[in-house]
């Protein structure tokens, strides 16, 4: 989204005047700041009011899935739904503070202490609410322990990250989907014996890079904490993290461990969501 088009907004809703444009502009240029972060800075707009602007200009065309759309991608199947919604704000929140910040990164982990936390729904839905205002979005299944990424989406799940990373694909098996151009997911492929060792040979490295470079969106599935580490080995690389929970299932503790395991691995949390079912 062009900043001019993000001040236009505002004046025409009367939450700025020319000048203040003008003033916005230049601290956001002084800063290294996008327009809206640089109204907030300034005390001109209210992050509240900058969330709200954000969503409407973000809903105006959202493109969806062809076909048939499992539940789990209730963003697609029920765009006016209150998660849908929550999940657009969540989206505008990411991308303010993480995504498009000159502190952030374009990849971010999504991460959960138990199985059932639904930390692979949000990551599908949030992949989507991404592409669905044009921004080209990658979407890495790196639970090679439980993969479900290629159930959701439908894919053809022989070929992956593990092979990649093993070294028996020329290169990553990136898959778009079909409606939506701006998305592509990468499915796990075959389940191995041993994704610890390897999420840490340098073809994971050469994945980032070439990621980096042909997208400006990295969502990254990981395991369950319960399960093992590697969610720190795929967190530590994306350099941010998002945690997830579900109400009253998960325990305080684990998110308390999952969080301080994060940090011991350098790895930044950017904020974390509570799913109800």
């Amino acid at each position: 989204m062009a900043e001019v088009r993000i001040g236009d907004t505002l004046q025409r809703l009367g939450l700025i005047t020319a000048p203040q444009a003008d003033q916005i502009a230049a601290h956001g240029r002084a800063k290294r700041m996008r327009f809206g972060e640089a109204a907030v800075d300034l005390g001109i707009l209210s992050r509240e009011d900058l969330y709200r602007v954000l969503a409407e200009q973000f809903s105006a065309s959202t493109p969806t899935l062809r076909g048939a759309i499992q539940p789990a991608l209730f963003v697609a199947s029920q765009p006016q739904s209150d998660a849908a919604e929550d999940f657009r704000t969540l989206r505008n929140t990411l991308a303010l503070r993480w995504f498009k910040h000159p502190e952030g990164s374009k990849a971010l982990a999504v991460v959960s202490p138990n199985r059932e936390d639904g930390r692979s729904t949000v990551a599908a839905n949030l992949a989507v609410a991404f592409a669905q205002v044009g921004l080209r979005t990658l979407l890495i299944d790196a639970d090679m322990r439980n993969p479900s990424q290629h159930g959701i989406f439908q894919l053809d799940d022989r070929y992956g990250l593990s092979g990649y990373l093993a070294g028996r694909l020329a290169g990553p098996n990136f898959m778009q989907i079909p409606g939506l151009e701006a998305l592509t997911v990468m499915p796990v492929g075959g389940v191995p014996p041993n994704p610890q060792e390897l999420l840490l040979r340098p073809t994971i490295d050469e994945l980032f890079l070439t990621a980096f470079e042909r997208f400006e969106v990295v969502i990254l599935d990981t395991p369950a904490a319960e399960a093992g580490s590697e969610y720190q080995l795929v967190a530590a690389k994306a350099s941010g993290a998002l945690v997830v929970s579900r109400r009253e299932r998960t325990r305080v503790q684990s998110a308390q461990r999952l969080v301080r395991a994060c940090s011991e691995f350098g790895t930044r949390i950017v904020g974390s969501i509570m799913v109800d079912h």
